[in-house]
């Protein structure tokens, strides 16, 4: 099985939206396709994220109707994405990337491809310019967090994270 991470474009939206809908729903949020799919389209069509998709050209068992996971480009399915928001460190004077969501589908976990996408961000990221890329993950979530750090991520030890929700 051959796996292929390339920079996802607007003709991708409805795929990295119908990922998109199951991360959230890995995230106790109801199902919603179509916002998923309007969310993706919306960030892409602004330029506010740049997403990296995963795909493998084995063949599906999810069906032959728009939600199975086939992708525009050639044969290739759909297995996982990466996005990451570009924002930028005053202290620094620089960009920086904030990885927000990561996934990859079931069937297709345990095969490198979360891997592959955190290097090819990290590609990315050093081709554009960007710093550093920071990324935040459940306390209780210790094989994201494994992953993360074997790919070289630390966890910060000299700022506390906080938010308001508005």
């Amino acid at each position: 099985m051959q796996h292929r991470i390339r920079q996802a474009g607007l003709l991708d939206s409805n795929e990295v939206g119908r990922l998109f809908n199951e991360y959230r729903m890995f995230y106790n949020q109801n199902a919603d396709i179509e916002a998923a799919r309007q969310y993706i389209r919306e960030r892409m069509e602004g330029h506010e994220s740049v997403v990296l998709v995963a795909e493998t050209d084995a063949e599906s068992d999810h069906g032959t109707d728009e939600s199975n996971g086939r992708s525009l480009s050639n044969s290739f399915i759909c297995t996982g994405f990466v996005q990451l928001y570009p924002s930028f460190s005053s202290v620094s004077m620089g960009p920086v990337w904030v990885l927000n969501d990561l996934y990859v589908h079931p069937d297709y976990r345990q095969q490198g491809i979360a891997r592959k996408l955190l290097q090819a961000a990290k590609q990315l990221a050093s081709e554009r310019g960007v710093l550093r890329i920071s990324l935040s993950t459940e306390l209780s979530n210790k094989q994201a967090q494994a992953l993360y750090e074997s790919e070289g991520y630390a966890q910060d030890t000299k700022f506390m994270y906080y938010e308001l929700n508005v």
